[in-house]
């Protein structure tokens, strides 16, 4: 089978995202851009994420056009092939909706940085791109140009695109930034929040590249 390997990573991420309660039924979709080919394996639209078999996850070109696979692929297909086209960095793509995440994105408002942890990992505010309807080529467009170079960023409305060198890294972004939501929700609950300065935010991702994990 053509790529079982980054199909079954998609899906066991689609269920870890499901276990972890990113997402509801079968809403938010993943995806992995093989290193060798460029191709991208994404989840197909409307489909039980435990009922997935890798034959189900749809392989296609960053241009949308599908290689491999029988299923209908996810319905923010072009958002996913729009982030791989502008940013060559980026191997894996995790689209929540989070609630604490989601919430801040029905405010159009960008989440603080009052963590150290999720300054560690995407080193500054995440933003919110403006409102376009899900699965629509503005959509895409707009979440691509928006983004730029960070690692996550709100969708209004909507809910989260997080995005990394590989689908485990994207994720875990999208994990960071639902804790850093919930967290500073309830700072301004208690009042008086205090964001931590942009320059500690940089030198908060330079400690966590050099020194945090194994070598």
């Amino acid at each position: 089978m053509l790529m079982k390997e980054l199909r079954e990573k998609v899906i066991e991420t689609a269920l870890r995202a499901q276990s972890d309660r990113l997402i509801p039924l079968t809403m938010g979709n993943f995806s992995a851009r093989d290193r060798q080919s460029g191709a991208v394996c994404i989840t197909p639209s409307g489909m039980e994420y435990s009922r997935l078999k890798p034959e189900d996850i749809v392989i296609l070109g960053v241009d949308g056009n599908i290689i491999d696979g029988i299923r209908k692929p996810s319905i923010e297909t072009p958002l996913h092939c729009a982030v791989y086209r502008r940013r060559s960095d980026v191997y894996g793509i995790s689209h929540t909706h989070s609630v604490y995440a989601s919430a801040w994105a029905c405010c159009h408002e960008a989440i603080p940085i009052v963590v150290a942890e999720l300054a560690a990992l995407v080193e500054k505010p995440i933003e919110c791109a403006p409102y376009q309807p899900m699965g629509s080529l503005e959509l895409a467009e707009t979440a691509a140009l928006r983004l730029k170079n960070s690692h996550a960023l709100l969708l209004a409305n909507h809910g989260v695109l997080a995005v990394g060198p590989d689908l485990d890294t994207a994720y875990a972004n999208s994990v960071v930034v639902e804790e850093g939501a919930k967290i500073a929700y309830f700072a301004k609950q208690i009042g008086n929040v205090k964001v931590i300065p942009e320059e500690e935010c940089r030198n908060l991702r330079r400690i966590a590249l050099e020194k945090y994990g194994q070598k």
